[in-house]
């Protein structure tokens, strides 16, 4: 965020300054190198697999694998309110014999209702995500019975089209797993609603998340996914009998599978952007916070258990890392400098803050930062980037909720920070508390 000077001599003693303003990146995913770079990977994947297609169209390959190899698992904790649309979605394209839920030491009536769709429908006693899932294979023996594993979260509705536009993916022998795109259910609304400004603030990154990295980062030839989200994800059976899952100690399980497929070389990972998975998002403060902050300590524990090894994908993560971390310690530290900025040529006004304005001042470069190099860079490029997806996405309320994203860059730059002393210092047993169910969200038609 420094101020940039460049020299350029007039004669022998003469030198003009050039002020270059700063720029701040937008929290999560800042404009530097890494979205950059991804983004461009994403061009060339896009317009090469487009030549690619022209080049073959008329021939048609057959999949090396049909739906009924598949065995899809869904682990269910609490899920009562949601379990019968997830498996209904389910069986438009699988057998009811092809569905197993897993109620996870669930207090409600999600194993109850489950039974009501016709599918298999196991319990175990509250042992976390991860362990219920291989509860399922090894009760079921999926592995023997079945070449591909589908696994759901019990708030997903799988689009119909999702398992026929995954498996021409595994026609590539290096190709071991497949995931899908988190759409949210979207209610139609006139009047903003709280619950939804924190719909909409998710909505607009999980969009980021698959522009700037995920589809350039799937591409064949760069491969390097951070995380393999596990709201709906395809694996061939022989790959996954391979990864440790259940892996003690930890949060959660997505960003493990992708560190240790990455790190032993098992597989390359297939992502096709429409593969969909209808989602739900957190619809209050609270459940953003709990989600969010398990999905970073979640992060810092597989950091922990896998360490750093030289390769090209620990360059690019920890350099998103770094950009990431720096990102969020100025939005946290940013009152501060806007505090300084107001007040910076009025410390006789002001006698109580002069010590504190000539603290700020030692720093130098924020001397030559403007409210308005602030304003542009981190307001209106954000709020303009949150208009367009808005639009392109039909939904305009965007326009209105986008207003008010910077409060919610500040809280999520806070999660990330008071999460990295548990993230590196604490264990887990894997369980979890799903943020409370939306009736409204699960109503709107897929």
């Amino acid at each position: 965020m420094g101020t940039i000077y460049h020299s350029f001599p007039r004669r022998q003693t003469d030198f003009t300054v050039i002020k270059m303003k700063p720029f701040a990146p937008f929290f999560g995913l800042p404009l530097g190198i890494s979205s950059t770079f991804w983004f461009i990977m994403g061009l060339l994947r896009y317009i090469t697999e487009r030549i690619s297609l022209y080049r073959n169209r008329g021939k048609k390959v057959p999949d090396k694998y049909v739906s009924n190899q598949i065995a899809a698992i869904i682990p269910a904790h609490n899920e009562e309110l949601a379990i019968r649309k997830c498996v209904a979605a389910l069986k438009q394209s699988l057998r009811v014999d092809q569905i197993h839920v897993v109620s996870d030491g669930s207090t409600d009536a999600t194993a109850d209702e489950a039974r009501k769709e016709n599918v298999r429908v196991s319990q175990t006693p509250g042992v976390g995500k991860a362990k219920a899932i291989m509860h399922a294979i090894t009760t079921y023996k999926l592995f023997n019975k079945n070449a591909l594993i589908f696994i759901v979260d019990a708030d997903t509705r799988i689009d119909k089209l999702f398992i026929k536009r995954a498996l021409p993916l595994f026609n590539d022998s290096e190709i071991g797993v497949v995931y899908g795109t988190a759409r949210i259910s979207w209610p139609d609304h006139i009047v903003p609603k709280l619950r939804f400004y924190y719909v909409a603030y998710r909505e607009r990154l999980n969009r980021m998340l698959q522009y700037f990295f995920a589809y350039g980062q799937t591409w064949k030839y760069t491969n390097t996914t951070y995380v393999i989200p596990g709201f709906c994800t395809l694996w061939r059976s022989n790959i996954l009998k391979k990864i440790p899952i259940d892996t003690p100690g930890l949060l959660i399980e997505d960003f493990n599978t992708a560190f240790y497929i990455h790190k032993h070389k098992v597989c390359k990972i297939g992502y096709n952007p429409d593969c969909i998975g209808w989602d739900q998002h957190p619809e209050t403060l609270s459940d953003y916070w709990q989600q969010v902050r398990r999905w970073n300590i979640g992060f810092f524990q597989t950091v922990k258990l896998n360490g750093i090894w030289p390769s090209w994908y620990w360059l690019t993560l920890g350099i998103f890392t770094i950009e990431v971390f720096l990102n969020s310690i100025f939005i946290l530290c940013l009152p501060m400098l806007i505090f300084f900025l107001l007040f910076k040529d009025s410390p006789v006004l002001f006698p109580a803050i002069s010590g504190y304005v000539e603290f700020y001042k030692l720093l130098g470069p924020f001397q030559n930062v403007r409210l308005l190099d602030i304003f542009m860079s981190l307001y209106v490029f954000d709020y303009g980037l949150t208009v367009v997806i808005g639009l392109v996405h039909r939904k305009p309320q965007f326009i209105f909720y986008g207003l008010f994203f910077f409060i919610m860059h500040y809280v999520t730059s806070l999660i990330l920070i008071t999460s990295l002393i548990p993230g590196f210092f604490s264990k887990s047993a894997g369980r979890w508390t799903s943020p409370k169910r939306s009736l409204e969200q699960m109503s709107v038609k897929m």
